[in-house]
């Protein structure tokens, strides 16, 4: 049961540590607000299924299925987060402060509404299920090792790839953009575009998570790309604290400890089960607040 535990940490938390990390690039050293994470996330995810999949047949509803690799469905979902990055970054950029908050919170509702009630995309509500994904046992490997592995892969090299370029002299600029960026217009540097670059480069790796998503769960559906997911990274982001990349990696693997911890205790009935299900959210609620209440303002 211990082992369980560690490997399903590890990866839900590896793979949810690439959207922390994402938007402790976005939010402490691009100074924007996202609310709507979840949203690159489930692009990258449905991007992944409606190109591995097989066309439709039978009862079916979706359009397209393009019956692709794995590896180009791994590209595509980058790829679609990206795009999706851009399509809404664009226009909500130019807002500030809870102004993007509340407008990237939208997109991601709007998104979330077309997957839900648009079948042609991924079966609406139903979703796509036995999402195609390569086999470790081809190679000899467990399947929970290997995507545990895959993820922490993912986590490391988005890690890395953050850590050289906040460490360049592109990183200073990000940081002059965010500090004074009346200063940093001042000498020449547009500022726009800078805050749309980091926006886009860090939807990316979100993209990617989507996919592994969809490989670890074999599902796409509207059901698992709520906003819960985005205040669940943001609730790890602050637990970790701002500005270190070290931290937003173990603040989400703490929270996903504690909840892989609650899920696992034997319960008797549903109702039960169902009770421990709002008390870990509530206390996931109070352990923010009292994070928030006491952790320095200057990592806040």
């Amino acid at each position: 049961m211990i082992y369980s535990l560690i490997l399903t940490t590890l990866m839900f938390g590896a793979m949810f540590s690439v959207l922390t990390v994402s938007l402790n690039l976005q939010y402490a050293r691009g100074g924007m607000i996202n609310f709507g994470t979840v949203a690159y996330f489930a692009a990258g995810a449905y991007a992944y299924a409606i190109v591995t999949q097989e066309p439709p047949s039978g009862l079916d509803q979706y359009a397209i299925g393009l019956n692709a690799p794995w590896w180009i469905g791994f590209i595509a979902a980058g790829i679609a987060a990206m795009v999706f990055a851009v399509i809404t970054g664009w226009p909500t950029l130019r807002l500030r402060g809870e102004y993007l908050a509340l407008t990237t919170f939208a997109f991601a509702e709007v998104f979330h509404s077309i997957l839900l009630n648009e079948r042609r995309i991924g079966n609406g509500s139903v979703g796509m299920a036995n999402v195609e994904r390569p086999d470790p046992a081809v190679l000899g490997l467990d399947d929970t090792l290997a995507y545990t592995a895959a993820a922490c892969v993912l986590m490391l090299l988005t890690a890395w790839v953050f850590h050289r370029l906040l460490a360049s002299p592109y990183g200073r600029l990000v940081d002059a953009t965010h500090n004074d960026e009346i200063a940093a217009e001042s000498v020449g540097k547009n500022t726009a575009r800078v805050r749309l670059q980091i926006f886009v480069i860090s939807a990316i790796p979100i993209g990617f998570a989507g996919a592994l998503y969809a490989m670890i769960t074999t599902l796409v559906a509207p059901a698992l790309f709520t906003a819960e997911v985005t205040f669940f990274v943001w609730i790890a982001l602050a637990l970790g604290g701002e500005r270190t990349i070290l931290g937003a990696i173990l603040g989400t693997m703490a929270l996903v400890f504690f909840q892989e911890a609650v899920r696992m205790i034997p319960f008797e009935t549903v109702r039960s089960a169902q009770i421990a299900a709002s008390v870990e959210e509530v206390i996931t609620g109070i352990l923010f607040i009292i994070v928030l209440r006491w952790q320095p303002w200057d990592r806040l």
